[in-house]
């Protein structure tokens, strides 16, 4: 990688909706009633100013070319009318791979309104993947969340992951991860579902000065491999829930099945093997 200042930065912007400040419970997107409308769109209106927030950062940083990625339910929530200049927005589904277009050519991965993996103590709206199907997923013996999957699939291609904000649960599960990453914690979980948020402009503030600390050290910052040797398990919620996606997954390569619940994933590399198990070409 080359030193700071040699050359524009190249950045990978991961976001999802659970962790940014002010969001206080699942996304209500199927829901038609008038109260529930008005909450996300004040929602979506408090992510993107997080995303906002990190693109400043970034661009104070040196960054030239800020791709955001869409990482909430089906791809396509973050409004993208109110996404600054110069970021490019990857969302809608049909993708190739999770982290679809991560490869070695960028410089650094940031994470933006990420939530804790399921059963992280203190983990305000803490999941993994889908709150509705999937109990747990573990890397071998250890438990991981997305946090996890991110830095492992990052570190496969070379790429730090230097900054995350979110709640403090899940800072502490990427502390605990790469070593000298920066964090902003802008909410603290009281349940999994109630929590404490920082005023808006002061979580902007923290993610954008963040950001702009993180891309300046990312040299000090290490990717992370993880054992892409080790199996990936996913425990589902319900019998009913496994049984769905074998029928949907039957015969593909990777992936094998236990029951009563659970689904067992392997690959050549972490990202090959998580894509098969969430239904992706892998």
């Amino acid at each position: 990688m080359v030193s700071i200042g040699a050359c524009p930065v190249k950045v990978y912007l991961v976001t999802d909706l659970e962790g940014v400040s002010g969001v206080s419970g699942f996304d209500v997107r199927d829901s038609n009633l008038p109260q529930d409308v008005e909450l996300r769109r004040q929602w979506s209106q408090l992510w993107i100013a997080e995303v906002n927030a990190a693109v400043s950062g970034a661009v104070a940083a040196g960054a030239t070319q800020i791709l955001v990625i869409d990482n909430h339910g089906p791809g396509d929530t973050l409004p993208a009318e109110r996404l600054v200049s110069p970021a490019r927005l990857l969302h809608g589904g049909r993708r190739a791979s999770w982290l679809a277009g991560l490869d070695e050519d960028f410089d650094a991965v940031l994470i933006i309104g990420q939530h804790a993996m399921a059963g992280a103590e203190g983990g305000h709206l803490r999941h993994t993947y889908s709150r509705r199907r999937l109990e747990r997923v573990s890397l071998g013996t250890e438990e991981i969340g997305e946090i996890g999957l991110i830095v492992g699939i990052a570190g496969e291609v070379g790429v730090p992951v230097v900054f995350l904000s979110g709640d403090l649960a899940a800072t502490k599960e990427i502390s605990n991860l790469v070593e000298g990453v920066e964090t902003a914690a802008v909410k603290r979980g009281v349940s999994k579902t109630c929590c404490v948020s920082l005023a808006p402009e002061q979580s902007r503030d923290l993610i954008c000065r963040g950001v702009e600390r993180a891309l300046k050290r990312r040299d000090q910052i290490l990717p992370r491999r993880l054992d892409a040797s080790r199996e990936i398990r996913l425990r589902y919620n319900s019998a009913c829930a496994w049984r769905a996606l074998a029928r949907r997954l039957r015969g593909g390569a990777g992936l094998g099945w236990r029951p009563p619940r659970e689904l067992c994933a392997r690959g050549e590399t972490l990202r090959q093997a998580w894509d098969r198990a969430i239904g992706l070409k892998g």
